[in-house]
């Protein structure tokens, strides 16, 4: 389909987003709602997409890319910049698939947790900002930061954020929708939403945080407050008990209620102990609800430097617990690799050889462990070694050469790293000529 490339292309205005951008195009324009839809999206609903949108080929044809591209929009512009962090290495790949093919994608659904009730559909705006876009002789503008979840306040202004639910046909601006009613908070409130809503804000441009470490931090943060021991089982109850008490529950329980059946259940268990991905916001809010009284850069520092708020105690038990992957502190693994036996690295750790070996062989940094991953390794490298040298050696080398001559590395990188091997492969060139077609002998 032929895409009709635009004359004039708006620059982005601040840190707009960019179904803000769309809106004051449309204006500028003036055409009707589905015409804007049409021409910038090739959709004439594009106006539903308020968070993202999922025409991005579309789009860059018609801005001929002049506003960046696909994966810059989507991480600078929308609201998948707080859940790009958030992504397994896996699923950020495929999302960089996705951006750089310009194919249409569910961006919310794939990658942003839409089926979440705590995701929202709404915006969110400050009436402050706005005042200061008019003063600038500029059309106001949703702001990036106010969209994101847990952004229910606005940083700038130190305000709570007004909240517009999108229902009309319309290409909507904040200037022409009504302020919604302030709620009553006390100080520690307003510091809790200030933190949360500003480390929602500092996820922006981020490409991966550190859960492990997020989670770490946590665990010894509750540890130190007495909610949690160095051992399990953990008291689903306890720590629900203690969030209710937070001054941040009792700021959301004012200006999000919505998500109250959310935090009623035992999330807090579920985010730290559980195997599933949970959502960015539980995170956020664990991590502001467990530093409460910080100053808001400790905690957003801490956010993102998670190593930096641990304090262990002097037997190193903060350091045994076990989760999906999850690598133990340095100096405990340096420990454990380095001993000749179990019970000398109990001795060193000051630990019964019991917790040595029930912890530390599922928290994947056994002596076994260790070795077994260091003779893969060197395995695959030889393996690697012995085919690149065959292959540089001859420029001619086919792969039956490769597959007669290097049998063993073969067959191991076949049996344990397919798709390396199949990589490795696909760079030989083929040399022999294509069978040709046989004649046809009629009677």
């Amino acid at each position: 389909m032929h895409v009709r490339p635009l004359q004039l292309i708006p620059q982005w205005c601040g840190d707009e987003t960019l179904y803000s951008w769309a809106a004051r195009m449309h204006r500028i324009v003036g055409f009707s709602v589905k015409d804007t839809g049409r021409l910038l999206f090739g959709a004439s609903h594009a106006y539903k997409e308020w968070a993202t949108s999922t025409r991005f080929a579309h789009f860059g044809a018609a801005t001929n890319k002049h506003l960046g591209n696909t994966k810059s929009i989507l991480l600078q512009r929308t609201v998948l910049a707080a859940y790009y962090p958030f992504l397994r290495h896996e699923q950020r790949e495929e999302f960089d698939r996705c951006a750089q093919t310009n194919l249409r994608t569910p961006w919310l659904t794939r990658f942003g947790m839409r089926a979440s009730t705590l995701d929202k559909v709404e915006m969110r705006w400050c009436q402050c900002c706005i005042q200061n876009d008019l003063a600038n002789d500029a059309m106001p503008r949703w702001r990036l930061p106010h969209q994101l979840p847990g952004a229910w306040w606005c940083v700038e202004h130190d305000l709570h954020l007004n909240k517009l639910n999108p229902g009309k046909a319309e290409w909507v601006t904040p200037l022409n929708t009504t302020p919604t009613s302030r709620p009553l908070l006390n100080n520690e409130c307003i510091l809790a939403l200030r933190n949360l809503s500003t480390l929602a804000g500092s996820l922006v441009g981020k490409e991966r945080v550190n859960l492990v470490g997020i989670k770490r931090a946590v665990l010894s943060r509750l540890r130190d407050m007495g909610l949690v021991t160095s051992i399990k089982p953990v008291s689903s109850e306890t720590l629900q008990k203690w969030f209710v008490l937070t001054h941040l529950a009792e700021a959301v329980k004012q200006v999000e209620p919505s998500i109250q059946s959310v935090i009623e259940r035992p999330w807090i268990y579920e985010t730290l102990l559980k195997r599933r991905a949970s959502h960015p916001l539980l995170w956020m809010m664990l991590w502001v609800a467990a530093f409460e009284g910080f100053s808001t850069q400790d905690v957003i520092r801490g956010f993102h430097e998670p190593d930096a708020m641990l304090i262990w105690q002097d037997d190193g038990q903060g350091q045994l617990w076990i989760e999906k992957d999850f690598q133990a502190d340095e100096k405990v693994q340096a420990i454990v690799k380095n001993s000749k036996t179990i019970k000398s690295a109990a001795l060193q750790l000051k630990v019964s050889v019991a917790t040595v070996r029930r912890y530390m062989k599922e928290a994947q940094c056994s002596p076994e462990h260790v070795r077994e991953t260091n003779r893969r390794q060197n395995r695959k490298d030889a393996a690697l070694s012995e085919i690149a040298s065959l292959i540089n050696e001859r420029h001619d080398v086919t792969k039956t050469d490769v597959h007669l001559q290097c049998k063993g590395s073969v067959s191991w990188l076949k049996r344990w790293e397919p798709e390396l091997l199949a990589s490795i492969m696909a760079k030989i060139p083929e040399f022999r000529d294509r069978q040709c077609e046989l004649p046809l002998i009629y009677a």
